[in-house]
């Protein structure tokens, strides 16, 4: 017995845990193949499970019998036995989200911390903290968000930037709240700016409630103390010794603890009580402010909240010394900040609306996740380092041409590194070398800028070491044995949730052959002529072992599709495999191993049009439906624009996306609400969609869709970076004709570019000789700045 079993025995009998129910637990271990890891399972998702199941315990014991509170909008869904949301709890130890994880990230750029708003217009400001609602009262009809139907709401981005505006109405009164993140010499805050308004001019009697509430998107967010107090003519909540929210002075107030009567401020109003100070050991404290409004004829009343971006404790017995900038300053400000955000780095223009919106929109929430020198991949659950995540954010980052921010996170790549070559965020995450190794070339590679790559060159080289080092290579006794099937792979680890329990993950395996194959390429840029020819060699020796491998496996299976690893059948983590060509280009597009697991995947895990992962997520997998978009667009396939759309049907109206999304209720069903990775291969998706880098050529529009040529329609690409430079280029629809105009800044130009369209050109046209058809394809040669294909 190991330590680890010997431990978990040892508490078990402690808390009166019977051998035979705990052996079902160690019987767990051997599903997978072990792992050199003390765990068998990631050792980061230990403080995310622990804080989601020490929640989901609470959220059991307390939401089920509550029902009468202003719960969030999720528990409210998930507990009505009518809605599609609803789950049976009866066995249930925990109770989490599992229907509805939605939410939307409003920050500041290069700023660590972000706070969300839920698709009702919860304001979580704190880290897994306390929420501020919005509710309304018209001539006693009494009106909160999370209990509306999706028709009496609508939520969308002021000009696809981070500022979520929540609107609804009741009887005719209509209540809009607009939360943005701002900054100043002082702090971060938090703006809720909420306007009221009567439309008509017939009277109405109106009272708002500004409510600080237990609860945030995961379940409770515990308030154990509120204080209200005033100064100047101010109003503060105080929430757990820390400055909550400041307000103007309402018309009357309310607060209550679990254990007083009802409970809930809401179940007394418009009865208020007028307490000013509550302590709740059940972690269940609940305020609201309200302000009281007579219409006489058609007009709009405001009020604006201020929270600090995160808890700033305070001595309650001293004045308040924080002060907030005047509303509309605030807001103009973040506004300016966001715009010229916006106007850096790539830009597009299509004829297709909504993926216009996402594209921008997505650009602003991938700088607002870029931390400064980390990044993370989402605001709330997953707000924390991961290798894996990085890799496609910070490529995305330098795709569109957002390179700062980029050289930012990966110039503090080195710090993680062990003695060993180890570059570690997490245990057990073998992929982590070779992502680096591809994320700094490719940073190179963009930017045309080495000096990254040569600073750290020495630390590059001990990552690459690391990754030759730990290949499985054992000398058998008996020569004519057979070799294992994982010969010469990465060691057995727990790698990404969504394979499955503990083996030899291809996955890993490509990461590290990207990663030498890669090394290569920097000593090669760096004239490091002998460390190139040793990696080369340590690449193509790992490449040998890996097709060996597959072939193996090819044999075994009796088709060329890959598993996720030699030993499994195939199931829906096969999807892991597909890193082979995207996002690293290890395998050709057609590729009959590729071909075969995408037709695979077709027939194990696909549902509507996306990838429906069975393992691990249990929902629509929504970076995992993008990647094999992504094999499409690559094959020149048009299904990849179906995927696409189909992604972009299923995004939230401010255009995010959860890791996972739920079946029936298309709401998030499995990780961050907000999940960066998503928004990432969202951005290289659509960027790949107009232009992407193919050996030693351009490819543009390879799957351009037949709605989009339409006359006097156009596509303009600008600032985008690539291989060879920065592309820039319009193409414009007229009567039966496409003009493609390049206009590059090349520091090397492509052997060729080649322009694919929809249709097949009868006639073709350039500014010089050269241009060549071929069937749907127009290949201008170098040089070439103009070409109008004729139909």
């Amino acid at each position: 017995m190991t330590l680890p079993q010997r431990l978990f025995q040892f508490i078990a009998a402690r808390f009166h845990v019977p051998p035979d129910a705990l052996a079902y637990f160690f019987a767990s271990a051997h599903l997978g193949r072990g792992a050199e890891t003390a765990l068998p399972f990631p050792a980061e998702l230990i403080p995310i499970g622990a804080r989601l199941f020490m929640r989901g315990w609470l959220n059991q014991k307390f939401l089920p019998t509550n029902r009468d509170w202003i719960l969030p909008f999720w528990a409210t869904r998930q507990f009505d036995p009518n809605d599609p949301a609803f789950i049976p709890h009866g066995f249930n130890l925990y109770t989490l989200n599992y229907t509805h994880r939605d939410w939307t990230l409003i920050g500041n750029p290069a700023r660590e911390r972000e706070a969300i708003v839920d698709p009702r217009g919860l304001i979580t400001p704190w880290f897994d903290g306390w929420s501020l609602d919005v509710w309304i009262e018209v001539d006693e009809k009494f009106c909160a968000p999370s209990r509306l139907p999706d028709a009496a709401i609508q939520q969308s981005l002021h000009e696809n930037m981070p500022m979520v505006v929540t609107a609804f109405e009741a009887k005719g009164v209509r209540t809009r709240v607009e939360a943005f993140a701002g900054e100043d010499d002082q702090h971060e805050f938090v703006a809720a700016q909420i306007a009221v308004e009567n439309p008509f001019p017939s009277p109405h009697r109106a009272t708002l409630y500004v409510a600080i509430r237990p609860f945030n998107p995961e379940g409770v967010g515990l308030i154990h103390d509120i204080e209200y107090s005033e100064q100047n003519g101010v109003g503060y909540f105080l929430v757990n010794g820390a400055v909550g929210a400041q307000l103007r002075k309402p018309d009357g107030i309310a607060l209550s603890r679990f254990r007083d009567g009802d409970g809930d401020v809401a179940l007394a109003l418009p009865a208020l009580n007028g307490k000013t100070r509550v302590h709740c050991d059940a972690g269940l404290a609940t305020a609201v402010a309200a302000y009281h409004f007579d219409f006489t004829e058609a007009g709009m009343k405001r009020v604006n909240v201020f929270m600090p971006l995160t808890h700033e404790a305070i001595d309650l017995d001293e004045p308040i010394q924080i002060s907030f900038p005047d509303s509309l300053a605030a807001r103009l400000q973040t506004i300016s900040t966001w715009r010229a955000e916006l106007q850096r780095g790539m830009q597009i223009r299509v004829p297709d609306l909504q993926l216009q919106n996402a594209f921008d929109a997505n650009k602003g929430f991938l700088l607002a996740l870029a931390d400064g020198d980390s990044i993370t991949p989402g605001p709330y659950t997953y707000h924390q380092f991961w290798f894996r995540d990085a890799a496609y954010m910070l490529n995305a980052l330098d795709k569109l041409a957002l390179h700062d921010e980029a050289a930012r996170v990966i110039e503090k790549f080195p710090r993680r590194l062990q003695k060993d070559g180890y570059l570690a965020a997490t245990e057990g995450e073998w992929d982590s070398n070779g992502a680096a190794i591809w994320t700094m070339v490719e940073h190179a590679r963009l930017t045309g800028d080495v000096d990254l790559v040569a600073r750290h060159y020495g630390s590059l080289l001990r990552m690459a070491a690391w990754i030759n080092s730990k290949r499985q290579i054992t000398k058998s006794q008996n020569p004519k044995a057979q070799r294992p099937a994982n010969f010469g792979l990465l060691p057995s680890g727990p790698s990404a949730e969504h394979l499955g329990p503990a083996d030899y993950f291809y996955w890993d395996d490509f990461w590290g052959l990207a990663g030498l194959r890669d090394a290569a390429r920097a000593a090669e840029m760096l004239k490091e002529t002998r460390d190139a020819g040793q990696l080369r060699a340590n690449y193509e020796a790992f490449r040998a072992d890996v097709d060996a491998s597959l072939d193996g496996v090819a044999t075994r299976l009796n088709r060329a599709a890959m598993p996720a690893s030699p030993y499994r059948r195939l199931d829906s983590a096969m999807v892991g495999s597909l890193v082979a060509l995207y996002p690293l280009r290890l395998f050709d597009a057609h590729d009959t191993r590729i071909i075969d697991t995408l037709a695979a995947i077709k027939e194990y895990a696909w549902k509507d049009d996306a990838f429906f992962n069975h393992v691990g997520h249990s929902a629509f997998g929504t970076y995992l439906t993008l990647h094999v978009a992504q094999c499409w667009l690559f094959q020149r396939d048009a299904s990849a624009w179906k995927i696409l759309q189909w992604v972009l049907q299923n995004a939230s109206p401010t255009f995010t996306w959860a890791e996972g999304i739920h079946p029936a209720t298309r709401g998030g069903a499995m990780g961050d609400g907000h999940h960066g990775w998503a928004l990432a291969d969202f951005l290289l998706a659509a960027r790949n969609m107009l232009l992407f880098e193919e050996d030693d050529h351009l490819v543009i529009t390879p799957a351009l869709p037949m709605e989009w040529v339409a006359e006097n329609n156009v596509i303009k690409v600008e600032n985008a970076a690539t291989f060879f430079g920065e592309a820039n280029f319009t193409i414009a629809f007229g009567d039966h004709t496409a003009t493609l105009a390049l206009n590059a800044e090349w520091r090397a130009a492509p052997a060729y570019i080649e322009w694919n369209l929809p249709f097949t050109p009868r006639e073709i046209g350039g500014d010089s000789a050269g241009y060549k058809l071929q069937g749907n394809r127009v290949r201008v040669p170098r040089g070439g700045r103009r070409v109008v294909a004729l139909w």
